[in-house]
């Protein structure tokens, strides 16, 4: 693990003093870091020995993890670049970066095969590439001294985009590592590793739908047209990772009393409803157990879920939100008791509303 860095102060020079330039810096740098946080890690194969079965001297052992002796720490390459500004004494200030990190030896569950006795084990599967900026915008709209008036605002985002560039798993560029398992049926998984796509893309048939908007129960699109719907008709589309992310914080203050909020969005993430996909078919209204699938929803399949029913994009919602993270109110007394005390009273709101 190393990384270099530097940075160039340029409203300390000569040609900008007295400027309205309160800070103007450039920076930039690049550096690897290794990553163990991935669970679980198993580079050996475990065994438990039961002593209690032991037979003609030797005791059983059942194997207990299937290890990888191949396996490699995660690494990751960034290379950054910046600027902060700050205008009329930081009454305006700016800060955006740039960034490019690739990922190495990427860790993942893999699928094995049953006959082995294990559902998954860890392996490096490939190489991931992130591209994308941030930036931060802070403002002071308001500030009147005389009267105690003060009004700011701090707005941020970050744009972000990632693809796998290499899969170790074959050299056949139409290959996915599937993932994303889901309750409906047994074995079925809505997301895959695929190079040129992000990772843990959605996998899924694409509905057909009627002239009323309404889902046609087993239609699907055939997207190579050979009349047959299978695996090859599934799609590669959208992310459970947002494209954007932004913030938006205001401070509001007059004499006494203030006043703040915080403001949230996520753009461009969906998420696959599996509650939903297992819960609405009118032929299985209920089991031994009770009711099993009285949920609120704007459509119920009239014929038992097949695979295919489970795979289809109808499921997948737009998961985009912008939500009100909080809301403070407060009242500061400055001088209690002869200046020895200082009390705010205040009341807040958490997550009041989300759209």
């Amino acid at each position: 693990v190393w990384s270099v860095g530097a940075g160039w102060n340029i409203h300390k020079e000569s040609f900008l003093e007295g400027g309205v330039f309160s800070q103007l810096k450039l920076r930039g740098s690049y550096g690897v870091t290794a990553s163990q946080n991935f669970s679980p890690y198993q580079a050996i194969c475990k065994y438990q020995y039961n002593i209690a079965h032991q037979y003609a001297g030797i005791i059983p052992a059942t194997m207990m993890g299937l290890g990888n002796n191949d396996l490699k720490w995660q690494q990751t390459k960034v290379i950054n670049g910046g600027t902060d500004i700050g205008l009329f004494n930081d009454r305006l200030s700016f800060t955006f970066d740039i960034y490019k990190r690739r990922t190495t030896n990427l860790l993942a569950s893999v699928t094995v095969a049953p006959s082995l006795g294990f559902p998954s084990y860890t392996e490096n599967i490939g190489e991931t590439e992130n591209n994308g900026y941030e930036f931060s915008l802070r403002y002071m709209f308001l500030r009147d001294v005389s009267r105690r008036l003060y009004w700011s605002v701090n707005f941020s985002g970050n744009h972000n985009s990632n693809k796998i560039t290499k899969l170790n798993a074959t050299d056949n560029p139409n290959s996915f590592i599937a993932t994303g398992g889901i309750s409906g049926g047994t074995g079925n998984n809505v997301q895959a590793h695929k190079v040129g796509y992000p990772a843990y893309t959605f996998h899924l048939y694409e509905q057909v739908y009627d002239t009323n908007g309404l889902p046609i129960e087993g239609c699907y699109v055939d997207q190579n047209g050979d009349g047959t719907i299978d695996d090859n008709d599934r799609v590669f589309r959208h992310s459970k990772d947002p494209k954007v992310t932004l913030s938006w914080n205001n401070t509001f203050s007059y004499r006494s009393w203030d006043l703040g909020f915080q403001l949230r969005a996520s753009i461009g993430n969906y998420v696959y409803n599996d509650v939903a996909s297992t819960h609405s078919t009118l032929s299985a209204p209920y089991n031994t157990s009770g009711a099993a699938n009285l949920i609120k929803t704007d459509f119920y399949f009239q014929g038992g879920q097949t695979t295919n029913t489970y795979l289809s994009d109808y499921w997948l919602h737009n998961a985009g939100f912008v939500r009100c993270d909080n809301i403070t109110l407060g009242y500061t007394w400055q001088d209690l008791l002869n200046n020895n005390l200082r009390l705010r009273l205040f009341g807040a709101v958490q997550n009041p509303f989300v759209i």
